[in-house]
């Protein structure tokens, strides 16, 4: 419930007017080419948006027209400006998991660094299919937290201390893992040695649906969020 309020609350911050009203405004790109985004990873469910954004700069007003969720991997006080709009200021908090919703109405804005010495990080997974309904999800144990839940995504939250580990899940649906706190880190997986890995802060992994366990083998506690698509 508290990630469905989290998007209920998101989309009067991030609905930005249709493209269609801009009045042909030239300054405005669409997000694949907007200032401070890198895609580095797409297939037929997902693309990803890395953006690292430094501490006085401005992406530049840019359009979406699918549906993201995003996980704050660095965080810094901005200004969201939706086009024509006066700019809203926000606090993107390490750690945090939002959703904003696109599809039905593409939008246009632009994001500001207000810190003087932060450069704030997000990692966005853009949803490349339309509709919802297309995978259905799993459900974890209580270790994993949920983050974020709607019709088209559900988010988990999961913090290892050294040497803690997570029961085993069965995942489902494409999804993808997000590193908020990185360290050293065991996978699980029946019939099959363990594989360790060091995951660094704001890494992006795509997740195929697979059952797999997770250990934290390292000397530092580590914050992941993971999501699948619905």
């Amino acid at each position: 419930m508290k990630g469905k309020l989290l998007s209920l609350g998101l989309a009067g911050v991030f609905a930005f007017p249709a493209v269609a009203e801009m009045g042909g405004n030239s300054s405005v790109v669409h997000v694949k080419k907007a200032a401070f985004h890198l895609f580095t990873f797409e297939d037929q469910n997902m693309a990803l948006e890395n953006v690292t954004l430094p501490a006085g700069k401005s992406t530049g007003y840019h359009s979406h027209d699918q549906d993201l969720v995003f996980v704050i991997t660095a965080g810094a006080k901005i200004k969201n400006q939706i086009l024509g709009k006066e700019p809203v200021e926000l606090e993107f908090k390490q750690g945090e998991v939002r959703f904003a919703g696109y599809t039905k109405t593409p939008g246009t804005h632009q994001i500001s660094n207000i810190e003087t010495d932060k450069t704030m990080q997000l990692l966005a997974v853009a949803i490349v299919y339309p509709e919802p309904g297309r995978y259905t999800v799993s459900t974890r144990p209580a270790k994993y937290e949920v983050a974020l839940d709607n019709d088209r995504v559900r988010a988990w939250r999961l913090r290892l201390n050294p040497g803690e580990s997570a029961p085993a899940i069965r995942q489902t649906a494409p999804g993808a893992r997000f590193v908020v706190a990185g360290g050293t880190v065991a996978e699980k997986r029946a019939e099959s040695p363990d594989q360790p890995l060091v995951l660094k802060n704001h890494d992006f992994v795509a997740m195929p649906a697979e059952e797999r366990g997770i250990e934290n083998i390292g000397n530092t506690p580590v914050e992941l969020v993971e999501i699948e698509l619905k």
